[in-house]
């Protein structure tokens, strides 16, 4: 793995190392298959049961200690079943826990995920952790300013934007996973290196513009590198003032859950080994098309091996022309 160059602040610190320190959410997820989305009052048979973790930053940070690097994740659960099953998942995935937040006698966030079978598309349907959110002083800036990469869903807007201020002051790059412009999250974005964007992120934050608007917009507020993920449609990546388009791996989705985690989970590995922006999304854009073949967002995830012999089937990115690329 890449490492800083900031050596004399590495070998002072007294806290563990990890090649990746994430702070956002965790989940435990319900999933099952439907034949169709059925009419309201009705009834619905589903299949194909699954319980599995989830959680932009969690699911992350699976894949990459499954690839290779060490991870800790700092999230929030209390002390129920959700919780002690969120913990046990990340803890068997071999991702540091010790950083976890426990509000006890509360409730972890859960989801139920319903997927039409023939499409692979889904609905989620969730519920937040229903407890105060994690506070600044509980953010370990120890393990952050020894890090390489800091992983950020901005989901708790103060914790994120101290966690991401000690990233900056010990040169530490902040990667962000954009779903939804709520409020604080532009913030977030101006402490940033790399912006990766949910779709309907951009939408939110162009008003009507265009994605080309946007990403450039978005590069301004400080972000190095910009990427808007467009699903089965590639995505677009903006750096050095010029827009690329990255077409996307074609594969036959079962589930969608957890593509957009991977995503980030594989573009923060090709980041700590010093790929060029366009490799880290090749790479990023295979390993999200494959995870999307099994349901749930950390069943499908591929080995290091498979996303990489996948990349090089890609048909190269080129310059961004207009919306008839996609």
């Amino acid at each position: 793995m890449a490492r800083s160059s900031s050596t004399h602040r590495r070998s002072t610190s007294s806290h563990r190392r990890f090649h990746v320190v994430g702070l956002g959410q965790c989940s435990l997820d319900y999933l099952c298959t439907i034949q169709d989305y059925p009419r309201p009052d009705s009834k619905c048979e589903f299949k194909d049961f699954s319980i599995q973790g989830g959680g932009p930053v969690a699911t992350a940070l699976v894949l990459l200690v499954r690839w290779g690097a060490s991870a800790r994740f700092v999230g929030l659960i209390s002390n129920d079943t959700f919780g002690k099953s969120i913990q046990k998942g990340l803890g068997k995935e071999g991702v540091d826990i010790s950083g976890m937040v426990i509000r006890k006698g509360r409730r972890s966030q859960f989801a139920f995920i319903c997927i039409e079978r023939q499409t692979g598309r889904r609905n989620i349907y969730w519920s937040r952790p229903d407890c105060a959110p994690i506070t600044p002083d509980e953010v370990p800036i120890g393990s952050i300013a020894a890090a390489d990469v800091l992983h950020l869903d901005g989901l708790f807007v103060e914790a994120s934007i101290h966690a991401a201020q000690c990233a900056k002051r010990n040169e530490v790059p902040v990667v962000l996973d954009a779903g939804s412009l709520r409020p604080g999250m532009l913030d977030v974005v101006r402490l940033t290196d790399h912006l990766i964007a949910a779709e309907h992120f951009v939408e939110e934050y162009a008003h009507g513009e265009s994605y080309e608007s946007a990403l450039c917009g978005l590069k301004k507020l400080g972000p190095q590198v910009v990427v808007v993920t467009l699903g089965e449609r590639g995505s677009m990546g903006v750096w050095d003032e010029e827009i690329f388009y990255f077409p996307p791996l074609p594969v036959k989705a079962v589930d969608t859950t957890g593509a957009g985690d991977v995503f980030h989970g594989a573009y923060i590995y090709g980041l700590l080994h010093e790929w060029a922006a366009p490799e880290r999304i090749r790479l990023a854009t295979a390993a999200a098309a494959l995870n999307c073949r099994a349901i749930g967002a950390r069943a499908g995830i591929p080995t290091l091996e498979e996303a990489r012999e996948n990349m090089t089937t890609l048909a190269p990115c080129t310059p961004w022309t207009s919306s008839a690329q996609l």
